[in-house]
């Protein structure tokens, strides 16, 4: 096989993905937030409750993959970065029969957990075969989606980010399509919205397959290929990035689990629409972090430090005050929000919607370096540090709800606490540590964002209470002046020349021309 030099195109590529990232967000968010409504009309709001619950679930179930496709992404994306092709071949063979003997594995446990699903989770007056049901198709679509993720690896690698996002709206339009045609011939059930979320992964399995194949032809599926000694390499980082994710897990999503179990699925279902929010927030910076782990390796592979340096030092600075802006204006607005959305019987939700949705700047600021972690493969060192916050923030939140009588905000407080001691503390000094710079130095970065956010919060709020901001008129009308003040004064005054041209950077050349021309003066 030939070792001829890969052109991946990073930064060629970076308008082109960060559109369809964009795109793609865009309709997942307007799917997204219709189809609540959709689904609360149709089935009522207990039964809407356990669709975000059983998603949840699946995360737990998909966790072995998930951190085996993360390591796979890392050594396949170097492996071709540095033009060894051989290697690569390897990598993509193993990663790709070495899941398929996991998930087989895993569909007993699949099995297991959606038959017992209905006894350990509160389903209100549900049929039991209809939960499981709900839960066995889910738990089917992620097992599809997890070895079809080996294609999407692939597309990765090449940053054929814009192809991965064309998997991703095929499946998002194919469970659509399907749920609403299932509804209307069929009728609303709880295991018609499962079903369209396997017959979706089964499509975008199938787009992911043709896709791979025809970006890259160097890699060749053989189970010859397979190399036991490659298996326990990537094993090992993988391992690593579980334990991680468990920690991660244990920091977020266990706490729609301990909602439903402790105050009911009417309170599960409460906690779920505020929580949107946040996943809303997180799902908005994605279409732009997520051009940074391609990038992050290819420094790495080239051994780049102070490329990467540069390049981390500026992104944790203007993706932080870049978010800033909507994670304020969803805080400030937020009653207006739910009661647009859902209903104004659910504006009373906004106080949980302040304390889930604030520690997002956190969280996404460190999503920009977090890559280095995978590329050093120091993911080790990170697990050990961060798993006890997951289990710190379980204690916290079975706890505290008892103890100061606040119910589920005191589950919401407990992961407001463990955030921001594991990404605003330990992340930032550890990845510093990782490429040799002070302890301090991320976490300067990362005050921008912040004190940006609280800018915003403390002049929104004021200004909402002196004009009395409650209808939807005045609240467009305030959303858009801050919307346009902050962008002004974050731009000329708060970035630097080289950090306004990596913004300019994102956009086509017509919009760089156009809009970003004075930016540079």
């Amino acid at each position: 096989m030939s070792n001829e030099s890969l052109d991946i195109k990073f930064t060629q590529r970076l308008p082109a993905n960060l559109i369809s990232n964009i795109t793609f967000f865009i309709l997942n968010i307007i799917i997204g937030l219709l189809l609540v409504p959709f689904f609360i009309d149709t089935l009522g709001t207990a039964a809407y409750g356990l669709i975000p619950l059983a998603t949840s679930i699946t995360s737990y179930v998909s966790i072995v993959i998930d951190s085996l496709n993360t390591s796979i992404s890392r050594y396949l994306t170097i492996d071709l970065q540095r033009a060894d092709i051989g290697r690569a071949n390897e990598t993509f063979n193993t990663a790709l029969f070495g899941t398929l003997v996991i998930i087989m594995l895993l569909v007993p446990v699949a099995i297991l957990g959606a038959w017992y699903a209905p006894s350990l989770f509160d389903i209100s007056n549900q049929s039991t075969m209809d939960v499981s049901l709900l839960f066995a198709f889910i738990f089917g679509s992620v097992l599809i989606r997890t070895w079809g993720s080996n294609f999407m690896v692939v597309l990765f690698a090449y940053n054929r980010l814009d192809q991965r996002n064309y998997v991703n709206v095929a499946n998002l339009f194919a469970q659509l399509i399907l749920v609403i045609s299932l509804f209307w011939v069929l009728g609303p059930s709880l295991p018609l919205v499962g079903l369209s979320y396997i017959m979706g992964a089964a499509a975008s399995f199938i787009l992911a397959f043709v896709l791979s194949r025809r970006t890259c032809a160097h890699l060749t599926i053989s189970p010859a290929l397979f190399r036991r000694s490659r298996l326990k390499e990537i094993g090992s980082t993988s391992a690593w990035v579980m334990i991680n994710n468990v920690g991660l897990m244990l920091n977020t999503q266990v706490a729609l689990l301990i909602v439903n179990v402790s105050f009911g699925a009417v309170a599960g279902a409460q906690y779920s629409l505020a929580a949107l929010w946040s996943s809303l927030l997180i799902g908005l910076a994605g279409p732009v972090t997520s051009l940074f782990t391609p990038m992050t390796y290819s420094y790495y592979s080239k051994r780049d430090r102070r490329g990467l340096i540069r390049f981390t030092s500026a992104t944790t600075k203007v993706v932080g005050l870049i978010m800033a802006l909507p994670i304020a204006l969803v805080c400030i607005f937020s009653p207006q929000l739910l009661t647009l959305w859902v209903g104004a019987e659910f504006a009373h939700l906004a106080p949980l919607v302040w304390i889930l949705v604030v520690p997002d700047i956190l969280k996404i600021i460190i999503s920009c370096i977090s890559p280095v972690t995978i590329a050093f493969d120091k993911v080790r060192s990170i697990a050990i540090l961060t798993f006890p916050i997951g289990i710190l923030n379980v204690v916290l939140a079975i706890l505290l709800p008892s103890i100061f009588n606040i119910g589920m905000y005191g589950v919401a407080v407990a992961g407001l606490i463990t955030t921001v001691i594991r990404y605003g503390l330990i992340h930032p000094i550890y990845i510093a540590h990782i490429i040799q710079m002070p302890a301090w130095f991320y976490l300067k970065r990362m005050t921008y964002g912040i004190i940006g956010l609280l800018a915003i919060l403390i002049f929104g709020t004021i200004f909402s209470l002196i004009f009395d901001v409650t209808s939807l008129q005045s609240s467009i009308i305030a959303g858009l002046s801050i919307s346009i003040i902050y962008p002004l004064v974050m731009l000329r005054g708060v970035l630097t020349p080289d950090e306004r041209a990596m913004v300019s950077s994102c956009l086509p050349q017509a919009l760089q021309r156009r809009i970003f021309a004075w930016l540079q003066q």
